[in-house]
């Protein structure tokens, strides 16, 4: 059996695991720069607005109606996410973290009732909402299509929805194609087409039929939906390129300025490549005045450079020193950018590198300095150490005019007693 966990309206609730006077209150989050409406919860939902509206034209909405508006906290959300999911493990032999806030957790060789499987996910359920704060669904069935399906189902039914073969027919004949996981909206188009039209009849298609309409991809979703576990577990894979990258909350005309913001964005890039183990050969730096869409028709300017290092390496100042030497070459003065963008490349697992002139007894220590460094931000939240330059804060920072507190990871924000 496969439990499929999703903490419900994710973002949002995290938002109010530390603010008791937002419960039941409509929440509300937004984009990089407070752009879109990326999360809200059941309550803000009932007040008219979605996700993907752009902020500015809802903002006298959430005025009115009482919605608590949030800049995104990706520090806060990946701690809660993180204390979930050591949850999680004390229950199943093995675990899949799909997404920030959904992981599939699964049970092979577990011949456990149907009741059980319920008490099992009640039990995740209340322990987690009781030590997080956050609250969750789960579903359980045979194979991870189906586990979607009945998380999804599962707010209809207490917050644990389990499989049951003599039930399970009913459920799909009830269901749109467009809501199972992998169909989508132009394949359930499609399959209507076809005279496909809900879960149960693309469960009873025809193998070589559905392989031929959907792909393979196809083939493998009614698999799932007869309960056949085919879609394997997705192991996270090593990236053969790292980008960095954000818009500026104004436009930038120093260099200088843009140099803080290449410093940072290049730490933020480097401290990815460690954490997958491996070390870069060269950096690419990417700066645009992004006007495309500005009705005052500013001219718009864009430019790119490359430079490889001098050897293959995972250390911030190193790389650092190399992205500051090209970014003269691009800028131009005059013109008022709005994004940069660093990318790490040639990658390959960290390895140490015996040269001529270079002793190893060097790259053991910078090894163990920038170790020490990525425990320090660990421990203590990003950006707790830094490199002098990425310090200074110019205004050209994302804007986050409605951040929370870090309640988690920053002792300065951790709630208090009085």
């Amino acid at each position: 059996m496969i439990l499929h966990a999703d903490g419900n309206s994710f973002y949002a609730s995290c938002e109010q695991i530390f603010r008791p006077d937002l419960r039941n209150k409509p929440v509300a989050v937004l984009s990089n720069n407070d752009g879109v409406i990326i999360a809200l919860n059941r309550e803000a939902k009932a007040c008219g607005i979605k996700r993907g509206d752009p902020y500015f034209e809802v903002r006298e909405v959430c005025r009115q109606k009482g919605i608590t508006v949030f800049s995104s906290n990706y520090t806060l959300y990946a701690d809660i996410s993180r204390r979930i999911t050591s949850i999680y493990m004390e229950y199943a032999p093995d675990i899949e973290e799909y997404s920030i806030d959904e992981s599939f957790l699964f049970f092979k060789g577990c011949n456990f009732s149907v009741r059980d499987w319920y008490q099992i996910g009640h039990e995740l359920k209340r322990r987690i909402y009781k030590e997080v704060g956050m609250p969750i669904c789960v579903g359980a069935a045979p194979s991870k299509t189906l586990a979607k399906l009945y998380n999804k189902k599962a707010k209809e039914h207490g917050g644990v929805f389990v499989y049951e073969k003599d039930k399970a027919d009913s459920l799909l004949a009830s269901t749109d194609c467009e809501t199972i996981w992998g169909i989508g909206h132009a394949r359930a188009a499609l399959l209507k087409q076809h005279g496909i039209k809900n879960a149960l009849m693309l469960k009873e298609m025809n193998l070589f039929d559905a392989k031929k309409l959907l792909s393979i991809q196809g083939f493998a979703t009614v698999q799932e939906l007869n309960g056949i576990s085919c879609i394997d577990k997705v192991t996270r894979t090593k990236k053969d390129v790292i980008t960095s990258s954000r818009q500026f909350s104004v436009k930038v005309y120093d260099i200088k300025v843009m140099e803080c913001a290449l410093v940072q964005y290049t730490e933020l890039a480097v401290e990815r490549l460690r954490l997958q183990k491996c070390e870069c050969g060269s950096v690419h730096i990417y700066i645009s005045t992004c006007n495309y869409y500005n009705q005052n028709q500013e001219e718009q300017y864009s430019n790119g450079a490359y430079i490889k290092l001098e050897r293959m390496t995972s250390y911030t100042p190193d790389i650092v020193r190399a992205a500051r030497k090209i970014l003269p070459c691009i800028f131009r003065q005059g013109y008022g950018y709005k994004t940069i963008m660093v990318t790490l490349m040639d990658i390959l697992p960290e390895a140490f590198q015996g040269e001529l002139w270079t002793s190893p007894r060097e790259d053991i220590k910078k090894r163990n300095f920038m170790l020490s460094l990525d425990k320090i931000a660990e421990t203590y939240g990003r950006g707790s150490l830094t490199l002098a330059k990425g310090a200074e804060a110019d205004g050209w920072q994302m804007k986050r005019d409605f951040l929370s507190p870090c309640w988690t990871t920053r002792y300065s924000d951790f709630p208090k007693i009085h």
